[in-house]
């Protein structure tokens, strides 16, 4: 990412900050530990020395969205510097494979936090998209975060983290009704590959393929793949992922049938 890109980013970031703790959206902790989270990652070296320095203080309780990926991992680790932290991987056969479900519980034994499973019913969007009616994800997407939405506020927690890297500035932290909602990567401007070096630090390296079942059922039908690689390429545009990368997915997503 061009260094004059990052930095536009991270001003907004901390000014978005800013004004959601001079209208009192934010605890004065939680403002304090984000403002020092992007004071650091300035300097990625000295970033990474900062996230694993040991704190011992109480935390807030903090929601992790997991998916087992390189992004929520990544945010993961983060959040576990500022948050006592709770994954909750959101589990249907029609998203995940079993395999996943076992290397996800090993992955967070590695990371040492708090995690759950919460199996829900996508069953009719997956009907939708095997007769073609749509592409899947913006409806999957929003039945995940209801349902993480709704596990917060049963267990009283106020902070969701998701590994959102597209929402940057203003979007990057935003209050949602009754919880604060923090899309960690693009809040701290990271790029994929930097995520990566974080999972490096703690012996983690994640490989998965780029599509998931439900959306190989889509790019059955050849129009789905065209939204899928638009969404590839305001990855690239974003500067979130290389170009090398941007090309592999394409590939990947062209190649199937």
């Amino acid at each position: 990412m061009y260094s004059e890109v990052r930095d536009i980013r991270l001003k907004i970031s901390m000014k978005n900050l800013e004004n959601l703790y001079s209208s009192g959206v934010l605890d004065p902790q939680i403002y304090n530990r984000l403002k020092l989270l992007l004071s650091f990652s300035r300097d990625f070296e000295k970033f990474l020395e900062y996230i694993h320095n040991e704190d011992s203080s109480k935390k807030e309780r903090a929601v992790v969205a997991f998916s087992g990926g390189v992004d929520s991992t990544a945010s993961t680790i983060i959040s576990k510097r500022i948050f006592n932290v709770v994954g909750v991987t959101i589990y249907s056969p029609t998203i995940m494979e079993e395999e996943d479900k076992s290397r996800i519980s090993n992955l967070v034994k590695k990371l040492g936090i708090t995690h759950r499973f919460i199996e829900i019913d996508l069953e009719d969007i997956r009907l939708g998209t095997l007769e073609g009616r749509y592409h899947p994800c913006g409806r999957c997407h929003k039945r995940i975060e209801e349902s993480i939405l709704n596990y917060a506020r049963d267990k009283g927690i106020k902070y969701i983290i998701y590994g959102d890297m597209l929402s940057t500035g203003y979007l990057s932290v935003v209050k949602e009704e009754d919880t604060i909602r923090i899309n960690m990567p693009s809040f701290l401007s990271l790029t994929k590959n930097q995520c990566r070096e974080i999972l490096k630090t703690v012996g983690i390296e994640i490989k998965r393929k780029y599509t998931c079942p439900l959306l190989r059922i889509a790019h059955r039908y050849e129009r789905n793949k065209k939204f899928t690689i638009q969404r590839i390429l305001r990855e690239v545009r974003a500067q979130v992922i290389d170009s090398g990368e941007g090309l592999k997915n394409i590939l990947e997503v062209l190649s199937q049938h």
